[in-house]
């Protein structure tokens, strides 16, 4: 396997798994709710992203499974693979604020 394509795939399963509750915490700070009903839109938001993000990346996966020889795609999957792992950076450096700074 290439090494851009074997790092684009990890990335991003990586990205689905932690993004998808990331996200949904990100739009919770921006609303002003009460503080009881914070998990149930958490766990409703954190799904519905994810049944987005996760099929989506599953089926990019899936393609770059089959297409791992192609070193063509090698050189154009190289900026989705910084893409997504800034993406994981960002998503840790959040997630990090938010236990150790609030």
């Amino acid at each position: 396997m290439q090494n851009n394509i074997g790092s684009t795939i990890f990335y991003s399963f990586l990205f689905a798994m932690g993004g998808a509750p990331t996200i949904a915490m990100l739009l919770i700070k921006t609303q002003q709710l009460d503080e009881a009903v914070f998990y149930q839109v958490f766990i409703g938001l954190s799904v519905m992203i994810a049944c987005v993000l996760v099929p989506i990346i599953l089926i990019q996966n899936t393609y770059l499974l089959f297409k791992r020889k192609n070193s063509v795609l090698e050189q154009k999957i190289k900026p989705l693979s910084k893409f997504y792992f800034v993406l994981n950076a960002l998503c840790l450096v959040f997630w990090l604020t938010i236990q150790f700074m609030l």
